[in-house]
């Protein structure tokens, strides 16, 4: 007889899933607990098509408990040393408004966003490589 795949009904808003592979990881593993509340917030927003257009504002982590500034920009930059993320676009302030940095995950290839500027190309493939 044949294995039954358990159904998951993630319902209407999705899931973010992470890699084992990812996770089993030394520099994902030793995260501390304000980067992993950011790497959070933006797989919050991942919905398998918009790797490169994902936020993490200090406006936005007041609706995920609040976080200092500099806490947020060291989480940011702790994400990026780790390689788990990388930077698309660079914070900018013009006369159409403020536009924040975007980011996207390293696990996953580069998405094609239309219209917000990003300064890394799309790609068809990760620049992080996991062990399978």
């Amino acid at each position: 007889m044949a294995k039954k795949k358990p159904k998951v009904s993630w319902g209407p808003m999705g899931a973010l899933s992470l890699p084992k592979a990812l996770m089993a990881q030394t520099d994902f593993r030793e995260l501390s607990p304000s980067a992993l509340k950011v790497l959070m917030v933006l797989g919050y927003q991942f919905n398998g098509r918009n790797n490169g257009d994902l936020a993490a504002t200090h406006t936005m982590m007041e609706t995920w408990g609040g976080m200092a500034k500099a806490t947020l920009a060291g989480a940011l930059r702790e994400l990026q040393d780790r390689n788990l993320i990388v930077r698309t676009r660079q914070h900018n302030r013009s006369r159409d408004g403020a536009k924040p940095t975007l980011y996207a995950f390293t696990w996953e290839p580069i998405d094609e966003c239309a219209g917000k500027d990003l300064e890394v190309p799309p790609s068809t493939v990760p620049t992080r490589k996991l062990a399978m």
